[in-house]
């Protein structure tokens, strides 16, 4: 079976599994953890891998993940050296590339359309959906992620936020 290049999969189940190139980055897991900061940044230039680095922390620490972590690691740095830590988190997960920042209000409907988007995973893949409703029924988005965390009691949670700088930069 040849081995495919890949471009623009920044998906990093969908690359290991559908057989594409894959220089090995997951030693810097072990070392972000090591590093001991309670937040870490990745400002690189656009195109530089962000995005499939914050979908491997996706997969490497989320707790739904458990079950395909030698699947997904298993032939690579991490996988062979797993820390404490992996799939023994909640990951609360937020793109934000999709964004129209053409007036204040797009940025504003899209900045709390991403953030339900998220939340609303984030409830799907971790507690009852009981609560989906109340949370996401507020109208701006610190008070969605308020009522998030006021509710889910479980504090472990990973949260990764991707395509940040993306609004923020196009915003006049």
């Amino acid at each position: 079976m040849s081995i495919k290049l890949p471009y623009g999969i920044s998906n990093f189940k969908k690359l290991i599994t559908e057989n594409n190139y894959y220089v090995d980055r997951t030693s810097y897991i072990e070392k972000l953890e090591f590093a001991n900061e309670p937040y870490v940044f990745f400002l690189r230039p656009r195109r530089f891998g962000k995005s499939l680095f914050v979908s491997m922390l996706r997969y490497y620490y989320g707790l739904e993940f458990a079950d395909q972590f030698s699947e997904l690691f298993g032939k690579y740095y991490i996988g062979k050296n797993p820390t404490p830590k992996a799939n023994s988190f909640a990951v609360l997960y937020f793109e934000f590339s999709r964004i129209d920042t053409s007036t204040t209000q797009t940025t504003f409907e899209g900045f709390l359309s991403n953030v339900r988007e998220g939340v609303s995973r984030f409830l799907k893949t971790y507690t009852s959906q009981v609560l989906e409703k109340e949370i996401l029924s507020n109208n701006s988005p610190h008070e969605v992620l308020k009522a998030l965390f006021g509710k889910y009691e479980d504090n472990n949670i990973y949260i990764l936020i991707d395509e940040y700088d993306h609004f923020a930069n196009e915003t006049k």
